[in-house]
Parts: C-alpha cells; sequence; structure tokens
C-alpha cells in the first residue's frame, strides 16, 4: 500500500459522468484518460503514468479481460466458475451483482433480482445462494486481477449453481445504484470513489425491499402524480429513447410484484 497517497485524487479510465459527478461534489481530484479498453498497450501507457503520479491504478490486464465478454467467459470455462459446465437456459433467475475492490478485495455491495416487472433489490435468495452468488463472482474478480474500483457482474441462478453470464468494470446501469442507496442507504458513487482511493467503505445491510417498476410511454398520470401514489419513492418519467420507471418500496418480494401490478394499471391505464 502507498503510505504517500493522495486519498483526494483518483484515476478513472473512460470515465463515468456520474462518478465525475460524486468526485466534483466530494471535493476529490480526478485524473482522467480515454483509452479503448481492448487496446492492451495503450492502457498500460495510460496507466503507468498515473501510477508514476501516486494513483492506484488497475492492471491492464484485468482491464482488458473484463472489456471483452468473450475474455469474461473463458475465464468462466477454464476455471470451472461454471458448476459442472452449466449454462444458463432463458428461464433461469438473472442477477446483477455490485462489487466494490480495493488493494485487490472485492465487497460485494449488493444483489438485484431481475423481475418481469423490473428489478427488485435485494433480490430474495436464502443465506446459502447469496453465499454462493458472492463467492463465484469475487473468484472471477481475482482471477482477472482487478484491484480498483466498482464492477457489475450478471448471474444466472440454474438448478446445479450460480453462473456468470457477464461482467465489467464500472457502475451497474440507473436505476441500480438508486435502488441499493434506496434498500439500505449505501451510495455506490461514493463508495466507488473511496475505493478508488484506496480507503475501505463500511457497507450498509438492506433494510427493506425496493422496485423498480419499468413503464413504457406514454404515462396517464403527470410525474408529480405518479410520485404522490403511496409507496413511491422516486419517478423517471419516460423519454422517446427509453421507458420510464417507478421505485417503490415493499414489505416483501411479493408485495413489490403487486405493487408493480398496481402501478401498471394506474399509470398505464392498463388492466394488471
Amino acid at each position: 500500500m502507498k503510505e504517500d497517497i493522495d486519498v483526494r485524487r483518483i484515476f478513472l479510465l473512460n470515465p463515468d459522468p456520474r462518478l465525475l459527478q460524486e468526485a466534483a461534489h466530494t471535493g476529490v481530484q480526478v485524473r482522467s484518460a480515454q483509452v479503448d479498453a481492448l487496446d492492451e498497450s495503450a492502457l498500460r501507457t495510460s496507466l503507468a503514468e498515473a501510477a508514476e503520479a501516486g494513483l492506484y491504478v488497475n492492471p491492464a490486464r484485468a482491464l482488458r479481460t473484463l472489456a471483452d465478454p468473450a475474455a469474461v467467459q473463458r475465464l468462466v470455462r477454464d476455471n470451472r466458475l461454471s458448476p459442472g459446465g452449466t449454462e444458463a437456459a432463458p428461464e433461469d433467475p438473472r442477477l446483477s451483482v455490485e462489487t466494490l475492490s480495493v488493494h485487490g478485495m472485492h465487497q460485494a455491495v449488493g444483489i438485484t433480482a431481475r423481475t418481469p416487472y423490473g428489478l427488485l433489490h435485494p433480490a430474495p435468495l436464502t443465506a446459502d445462494t447469496a453465499a454462493e452468488v458472492r463467492a463465484v463472482v469475487t473468484a472471477l474478480l481475482d482471477l482477472t486481477g482487478y484491484q480498483y474500483g466498482p464492477a457489475h457482474t450478471s448471474v444466472a441462478l440454474t438448478a446445479r449453481g450460480p453462473v456468470i453470464t457477464g461482467c465489467r468494470a464500472g457502475l451497474g446501469d440507473d436505476p441500480v445504484p438508486e435502488l441499493v442507496r434506496a434498500a439500505g442507504g449505501f451510495d455506490l458513487a461514493a463508495g466507488a470513489i473511496a475505493v478508488l482511493a484506496g480507503r475501505l467503505v463500511e457497507l450498509a445491510r438492506p433494510v427493506r425491499f425496493v422496485a423498480a417498476v419499468v413503464l413504457e410511454g406514454p404515462w396517464k398520470l403527470g410525474s408529480a402524480e405518479v410520485g404522490g401514489l403511496p409507496r413511491v419513492l422516486h419517478v423517471v418519467a419516460p423519454e422517446p429513447s427509453r421507458p420510464g420507471h417507478v421505485v417503490v418500496e415493499a414489505d416483501a418480494p411479493e408485495a413489490a410484484e403487486r405493487q408493480a401490478a398496481g402501478l401498471r394499471a394506474q399509470v398505464l391505464g392498463v388492466d394488471a
């Protein structure tokens, strides 16, 4: 560990606007570079310059691997991270796993379930299944050599165990960070800035279920009206390029499904 590291300075490769915004908000200086993540030679040059400036960086090989879906799948296959060579079937439940890595230690921040209506966080898993999911994800990150920052991993739950279907460096797409924050108060972007500066973060356990209900436009109700509905936490209205979504709190996964059906009826004016 570098004892003289300036924890108010970090390095970002092909920076995510969400991380740039968080860094600006917290007064962290960012050194960044735009590089083709599949070009390992270019990666090495940029990373070496950042390391010489005293910043924490990932190995070029790790970033090159995580930028290539085929390379990720080769690691999964060649290292038997897929139980018994199992491949995911279309009907297998799908999860996404958010991790933060610092000094090569990987912390699983949250596991989110993909549902017919959108996303549910935390995923309703048994303790044993959740542990299996975390273990296979952190094993893959170890194999890539990933050291610092957030990663987003896709997992399918098969009858023989969890199977990784994809993994990339960076934050999960919205609204995943929003769900993690709403369920337990943990800010993924702030955590990512911390680990990129070489600091461990204290995780927060989810205290409630939250769901992001995806609702295609047009909506029959305005955003303000939707935001006033019971148990609604956040509203993102649809745009021409993407659907909208509504974040709601729920007492149980079954309750979230019922709320999703009710929102569909109220917001879109269609039968649940």
